[in-house]
C-alpha cells in the first residue's frame, strides 16, 4: 500500500480483509493505537487545521486549493482598483452584498443559493455556515481565525481598509474582516456538498461519525495521505527499521563524544542523546543570540572612534534616519564643509497631501499618525487667490489625468520602440524619452489656513460652477440666463437657506431640483461637510512653528550654517512593484519630497521665525536659507527644489553645493554598485532605469542597528549604509519629552523594518514574497504569484537573498541611546510599546551613558553592564 505508486487511495479494496497486523506495525510508527491518533487528529480541526483540510487528510482530495481559488477570483474583481477594462457590478453595496449577487449568477451549488435567500448580514451568514457544517460552538472562534488566516494576504489587507475608512477605494466598494469571513465560509460549504466522492457528509459530524465506525479504515487513509514514507524498508519492517537507525545514530553520536569527552559509557548515551535533544530544540536561539552579541560588540567598539571633520560649515544637511542615508551623510561630511543630521523623513510635518497630478489624498506620514491637516499642491501657472483653489485643484486634476494619453499620441513612435529601448539600451533611452516627455509644471505648495470668509467663497463658487455645468450639459438650459447671481439664489435653495428665485421662470421644476439634490449631493448636509474639510487645509502659524521647533529641537540644530538642506528620500526604477518598499517609510511609502518642501517654507516664513525666537528661543539668521531636495537612493542622484527663492547674492555658494552634492552621489552610488556586483556609477544608474532588473538597489537590506545620538557618536564610521542613524541630543532634552517622541515614532518604525527584513529572510516563502520572476500585479492593489494565489505579503527574495543565501543578515534590532543611564532608563519605562518589545526579545536595547563611557544592556528583565567594550 504504501510503496506502490500505481495505487489510487485504497480505491476498490475491502478494508475488512486488510490484516490487523498492518494496522498495529503503522500505529507502532507513532507508538500509539490508531484510536488515538485519529482522536488528536479529530482534536486538532478548528486549532490547527480547517474542516476542508481534514477532510483532504482521509480522502486525498484537492479541496482547500479549490475553495481558496473561488475566493480570490471573486475578491480580486471585487477589489479591484482600476486595472481590470470592465468592473465588476455591485460594488458599491459592499463586499458581501455584491457576494450574493455573484452567487445569484448560477456560479455555485442550488442549495447554497436557497440558504441565501434567508441571510441578511454577514454575520448571520457566518453563525449559519458554522452550524450547517456541524463545527463544535465552543471552537467558533479559532476555527474563523483558520478560516481567515489561510488567506492571511487578502485578510490583511481588507482589515487594513477597513480601519482607513478614508481610503477611496473602501468609500467607494466598502469591505470588512466578517464579510470576507462570510464568503470565505459559504464557499467553503458550497464546495464541500458539491464532492460526491467523499464517503461521508461533509461536516464535522460526519466526518467524526465516519472515524468512529470505520477506525481502521480511516486511519488508513489518514496515514496514506499525510506525505510520510520509509523507502528502504518492505511494509512489514517499520520497527526493524526504527530500531536499525536508531543504533546507527547512537554510533555516530558515541564516535564523536569519544572523540569530544574520551571514552564514554554505553549506558550512557541515552541520557546524552536526551540532552542532545533538548540543545537541538533552543540551538537556533543559541546561534541567534551569539550572532546578535558578536554583532553587538563590533559596533560598540568603533563608536565614537571615527574621524572628525572640524572646518566652519557652508551648509547643515538634514536627511532620513534611512539606513541608505548613511553612506551619503558620511561621504558629505568627508569633504569637510558640511554638517549632517538624522531625522525621520517626513520632518515632523504629517500631512494629508494632495498632489497636483492626482487629486486624492496620500498620507506622508508614519501610519501610527493619522494627519489633521491637508496640503494642496497647485500649479505656479494658475492664480494663486482663495477663491479659486478649489476649481484650480479640479481643472488640473482633469488636465493631468489626459497628460498620458496626449504625450503617447504627440510622440507615438516610442510607443513601438519602447521594448526594445527598454530592454537593450535602457539607461540612455530613458533619459532621452523623459526630455521628450513634457515636464510636470513648476508647483507651490498651500500651507496656510482659510478664513471662514474665504471657505464660504470657495464653496459658493464651487457650486455655482458645478451647476452651471449641470444644467447645461444635463438639461439643456440656456447659458444666458445662469448668471452667478442666479446661480447662488439656486444654490441656497438646495441646501434649505431662503429661496429669492422663482425656479420656474428657470426652467427648473422641483423634480429637477430633487434630481440635483440626490445625484450630485448638493444639499446642507454634504455642503458642512465641504466646509470642514476646508478648515483642516493649511497650518496656523503657530502649528508651523512648533513643528519646526520640535524638529530642529530633537536632532539638536539650534545653531545654523547660510544653508540648511532638507532632503528627503525617494526611489525610482522601472517595472517594479515593490518601489513604494523603497521610499520613505517615514512618509507612509512614498517620497519625502513634499515634506521637505513643505518644513523649508514653514522655516523660511519670518512669520514662523518670529514665533520661533519668542516662544521657543530658537533664533534662525535672516540669511540662513533652508532648501527643499530629494535623495534618489536608486542613482544616489539629489535634486534640488524650490531654488527659484534664493537670492541672488547666495547664488555663488549654493552652486558650490550643488557642484559638492555631484561628487558624493557619484561616490555613494559607487560604493553600492561594487554591491550589487557593478564596477562603475553608470551600473549603479542602470539599475534604475532597466525594466528587467529584479533588484535595483538593496534598500534597508542588512539594517541591524538603531543609534539614537549626536553625530559625534558616528562620524567617520563606515557603517556600510546598514544603520539608521538618528540625531539626539539628551542635552536640550531635560524632560526627555524628545526622546521619548522617537523611541515611540521612529524607532518603532526602524522595528516593523528590522523585523519584515527578519522574517522575510529566515523564511521567505511564508514570511517573505518568493521571487520576483513569478510575481504579477493584481487589481492594481497588491502582487500575487503566478495567475492566481493569496497576496504576498513580505519582501521578495531579491531583497534579502543573494544566490539563495541571506544577504540580510538576521538579528533583531539593536538599539543604542547616547544618554545618561538613569535619565534614559526612567523615560524607556514611559514608553509602553517599547517595554513590551523589550520584555518579549523583540529587539536589543543598548545604553550609552556618555558621561561615564559605559555601556548598558537590557537582558531577561534586567540592565547589565557591558564588560570588556
Amino acid at each position: 500500500l504504501m510503496k506502490n505508486p500505481n495505487l489510487k487511495p485504497f480505491k476498490n479494496l475491502i478494508y475488512k480483509d486488510i490484516p490487523q497486523e498492518i494496522v498495529n506495525k503503522l500505529s507502532e510508527k507513532f507508538k500509539e493505537e490508531p484510536k488515538e491518533v485519529l482522536e488528536k487528529f479529530l482534536n486538532s480541526i478548528g486549532r490547527e487545521i480547517t474542516l476542508p483540510e481534514a477532510i483532504e487528510k482521509i480522502t486525498g482530495l484537492e479541496i482547500t486549493k479549490r475553495i481558496e481559488e473561488e475566493v480570490l477570483k471573486f475578491i480580486f474583481a471585487f477589489l479591484d482598483e482600476g486595472q481590470s477594462a470592465i468592473g465588476m457590478p455591485h460594488r458599491k453595496d459592499g463586499l458581501f452584498n455584491a457576494w450574493k449577487r455573484f452567487i445569484s449568477a448560477g456560479l455555485l451549488e442550488e442549495n447554497l443559493k436557497r440558504i441565501l435567500l434567508d441571510i441578511n448580514s454577514p454575520e448571520e451568514a457566518i453563525e449559519v455556515s458554522l452550524n450547517s457544517l456541524e463545527i463544535p460552538e465552543e471552537i467558533w472562534e479559532d476555527y474563523i481565525t483558520l478560516e481567515i488566516s489561510s488567506l492571511k494576504g487578502i485578510a490583511g489587507y481588507i482589515r487594513w481598509r477597513y480601519h482607513n475608512k478614508n481610503y477611496y477605494w473602501q468609500v467607494v466598494h466598502p469591505a470588512d474582516i466578517v464579510e470576507f469571513t462570510a464568503v470565505k465560509l459559504l464557499t467553503t460549504k458550497a464546495i464541500l456538498d458539491s464532492y460526491s466522492e467523499i464517503p461521508f457528509r461533509p461536516t464535522y459530524g460526519g466526518l467524526k461519525e465516519f472515524i468512529e465506525r470505520n477506525t481502521e479504515e480511516a486511519y488508513l487513509r489518514y496515514e496514506y495521505n499525510s506525505d510520510w514514507t520509509y523507502p528502504e524498508i518492505e511494509s512489514l519492517r517499520i520497527n526493524e527499521y526504527i530500531e536499525k537507525k536508531s543504533k546507527w545514530l547512537s554510533k555516530v553520536y558515541l564516535t564523536f563524544l569519544k572523540r569530544w569527552l574520551g571514552e564514554v559509557k554505553e549506558e550512557e548515551i541515552e541520557r546524552i542523546l536526551e540532552i542532545y535533544k533538548k540543545f537541538e530544540k533552543e540551538e537556533g536561539y543559541i546561534w541567534l543570540k551569539s550572532l546578535e552579541e558578536s554583532t553587538i560588540r563590533r559596533l560598540v567598539r568603533v563608536l565614537g572612534k571615527g574621524e572628525k571633520h572640524r572646518e566652519r560649515k557652508l551648509a547643515q544637511v538634514l536627511m532620513c534616519i534611512d539606513v541608505r542615508s548613511e553612506r551619503f551623510r558620511r561621504n558629505l561630511e568627508s569633504l569637510g564643509r558640511y554638517e549632517t543630521y538624522g531625522v525621520a523623513g517626513f520632518f515632523g510635518v504629517p500631512m494629508a497631501f494632495v498632489e497636483l497630478e492626482k487629486g486624492h489624498e496620500e498620507f506622508l506620514c508614519p501610519v501610527l499618525i493619522k494627519p489633521r491637516n491637508v496640503v494642496l499642491e497647485l500649479s505656479l501657472e494658475r492664480t494663486a487667490s482663495a477663491p479659486h483653489v478649489v476649481e484650480e485643484i479640479l481643472h488640473d486634476l482633469k488636465a493631468n489625468i489626459l497628460t498620458p494619453y496626449i504625450t503617447v499620441e504627440a510622440i507615438g513612435f516610442l510607443f513601438g520602440f519602447d521594448f526594445i529601448g527598454k530592454t537593450f539600451f535602457p539607461l540612455n533611452y530613458s533619459r532621452f524619452k523623459e526630455k521628450l516627455i513634457e515636464e510636470k509644471p513648476k508647483t507651490r505648495i498651500l500651507l496656510d489656513k482659510f478664513t471662514n470668509e474665504e471657505i464660504d467663497e470657495i464653496v459658493k463658487q464651487l457650486y455655482i460652477s458645478l451647476l452651471r455645468k449641470i444644467l447645461e450639459k444635463e438639461y439643456g438650459l440656456n447659458p444666458e440666463i445662469l448668471s452667478d447671481k442666479n446661480l447662488e439664489s439656486l444654490f441656497k435653495c438646495l441646501i434649505g437657506e431662503a429661496c429669492d428665485i422663482n425656479l420656474g421662470n428657470l426652467g427648473i421644476s422641483d423634480e429637477v431640483l430633487n434630481q440635483i439634490r440626490e445625484n450630485y449631493k448638493i444639499d446642507k448636509g454634504y455642503v458642512e461637510l465641504l466646509r470642514e474639510k476646508l478648515k483642516h487645509v493649511g497650518f496656523t502659524d503657530e502649528e508651523k512653528a512648533l513643528i519646526v521647533a520640535t524638529t530642529l529641537k530633537m536632532i539638536g540644530l539650534t545653531k545654523f550654517a547660510p544653508f540648511v538642506i532638507v532632503a528627503g528620500h525617494g526611489s525610482k526604477s522601472e517595472n517594479n512593484p515593490y518601489e513604494s518598499a523603497l521610499d520613505c517609510g517615514a512618509c507612509g511609502g512614498a517620497s519625502g519630497i513634499h515634506n521637505a518642501r513643505a518644513f523649508c517654507m514653514m522655516a523660511n516664513n519670518p512669520k514662523v521665525r518670529k514665533i520661533l525666537k519668542e516662544k521657543f528661543n530658537i533664533e534662525i539668521p535672516e540669511e540662513t536659507i533652508f532648501i527643499p531636495a530629494v535623495h534618489n537612493t536608486t542613482t544616489d542622484e539629489v535634486e534640488f527644489y524650490d531654488t527659484e527663492l534664493i537670492p541672488a547674492k547666495s547664488l555663488p555658494f549654493f552652486e558650490k553645493i550643488v557642484e559638492d552634492f555631484k561628487l558624493v552621489s557619484k561616490a555613494t552610488a559607487l560604493e553600492r554598485a561594487k554591491e550589487l556586483g557593478g564596477k562603475s556609477y553608470e551600473d549603479a544608474l542602470k539599475n534604475a532605469y532597466d525594466w528587467s532588473q529584479v533588484r535595483p538597489e538593496w534598500g534597508l537590506s542588512g539594517n541591524y542597528a538603531f543609534v539614537i545620538g549626536r553625530r559625534e557618536l558616528t562620524e567617520g564610521l563606515d557603517l556600510e549604509g546598514k544603520v539608521f542613524l538618528h540625531s539626539y541630543d539628551y542635552r536640550i532634552d531635560p524632560k526627555g519629552f524628545l526622546l521619548e517622541n522617537i523611541l515611540s515614532g521612529p524607532m518603532i518604525v526602524g522595528h516593523w523594518i528590522n523585523m519584515e527584513h527578519y522574517f522575510s529572510t529566515t523564511d521567505n516563502e511564508v514570511y517573505g514574497s518568493g521571487s520576483k520572476v513569478y510575481h504579477n500585479v493584481a487589481g492594481r492593489f497588491c502582487v500575487i504569484t503566478g495567475n492566481l494565489s493569496d497576496l504576498r505579503t513580505g519582501l521578495p527574495s531579491q531583497t534579502v537573498l543573494e544566490k539563495g543565501k541571506p544577504h540580510h543578515i538576521p538579528v533583531r534590532l539593536i538599539v543604542i541611546i547616547e544618554a545618561p543611564f538613569e535619565f534614559a532608563k526612567s523615560v524607556i519605562n514611559r514608553v509602553y510599546a517599547v517595554r513590551e518589545l523589550m520584555k518579549k526579545e523583540w529587539l536589543n536595547m543598548i545604553i550609552f551613558d556618555p558621561e561615564k563611557k559605559e555601556y548598558y544592556m537590557y537582558k531577561s528583565g534586567n540592565w547589565e553592564k557591558i564588560e570588556e567594550v
